[in-house]
């Protein structure tokens, strides 16, 4: 558990990014009056006075919640909230009680309560500037942006197997052409019997080959044919592009979110404000619509077009290396 210092630490810097801190209330003899003051926020004592200013919502909850696993992963995720709760805006006053320290400029976020907050405040605390791109090691978010829900990346996933099985069709083709070859046009038919068949040698070059393509296609641009076809990219939740490195935690936690049939991602996306599955979350990833993704990491077609090359390649040298382990075993 954090220390006070370090929870204040931390909660200042989501206070300047989200424009405010969010407080929950479980039943009705406790719901504060507006403008009343709190002991405690979020379960540590304030360095200043904290003040009810406005009403908030558990959505808004939950989105404070991620955004204080972002910048402190070790401390988990925190209390997932109830949408029955009461949420309320926080504003926090400096220690010696002048008031405001830091104002966030032009947050104006507007809650169900029918309340706008225009200027809000954190206590003043020594922290590094938050126009870093990153916090401890992990990407602050765009602010105001949502990512793409379930239902559009699972038809994305379809379009890229679709074309994973024409490649997959096209390369036994093109290996039984050279093995003719080869083999001065009369292929032993007990090798074509064998190559005819799935055996773990072509299952598992297969699956290697779509691993290798999707993290070549989002390292390179951001999107498979699938995602470009309806318009999505990923990105790093700063918005930079994708990186290697995280092409490949999000496509090895794919073998998680796929799990029966894609339940599991849909139910780790279903509650998330960002829309990340598992393998997002792992690789503080998210998918965009390509009009939301920032212009400059957005990547032009000649790109996707090397992406989606480099990609095919190699889940066809996957399949072939895969073929012919199969034939010799």
């Amino acid at each position: 558990m954090p220390t006070a210092d370090e929870f204040w630490e931390v909660a200042a810097q989501v206070a300047l990014v989200r424009g405010g801190l969010v407080v929950g209330f479980v039943g009705d003899a406790r719901q504060p009056e507006m403008g009343s003051t709190l002991d405690n926020v979020l379960g540590f004592a304030p360095h200043g006075a904290a003040a009810i200013v406005g009403i908030s919502d558990w959505r808004d909850w939950t989105e404070q919640a991620e955004a204080f696993y972002r910048l402190r992963p070790a401390w988990g995720r925190g209390k997932a909230g109830d949408a029955n709760y009461k949420y309320y805006r926080v504003q926090m006053a400096d220690s010696d009680g002048t008031g405001m320290s830091r104002s966030v400029i032009d947050p104006a976020p507007s809650f169900s309560g029918g309340l706008s907050i225009t200027s809000l405040s954190v206590p003043s605390l020594s922290m590094p500037s938050l126009n870093m791109p990153s916090l401890s090691g992990y990407a602050a978010p765009l602010p105001g942006l949502k990512g793409v829900s379930f239902w559009p990346r699972f038809f994305a996933r379809i379009i890229d197997f679709i074309l994973h099985y024409i490649i997959g069709f096209a390369t036994g083709i093109l290996f039984v052409v050279l093995l003719a070859v080869a083999s001065g046009g009369r292929p032993p038919v007990s090798v074509l019997h064998r190559i005819s068949e799935i055996h773990v040698p072509t299952f598992l070059a297969g699956i290697l080959g779509w691993f290798a393509y999707f993290v070549i296609c989002e390292t390179v641009h951001g999107s498979t044919l699938g995602k470009l076809a309806l318009s999505m990219q990923v990105v790093q939740q700063d918005g930079s592009p994708c990186r290697l490195k995280s092409a490949v935690i999000r496509e090895l936690g794919y073998f998680v979110d796929g799990m029966f049939f894609g339940i599991i991602g849909y139910l780790g996306m279903k509650d998330d404000p960002e829309h990340q599955r598992y393998g997002d979350q792992w690789a503080d990833t998210m998918v965009f619509k390509r009009s939301d993704v920032p212009l400059e990491s957005r990547q032009d077609g000649a790109r996707f077009v090397l992406a989606l090359m480099l990609g095919i390649f190699v889940d066809v040298a996957f399949l072939m290396v895969g073929l012919l382990i199969q034939i010799n075993t």
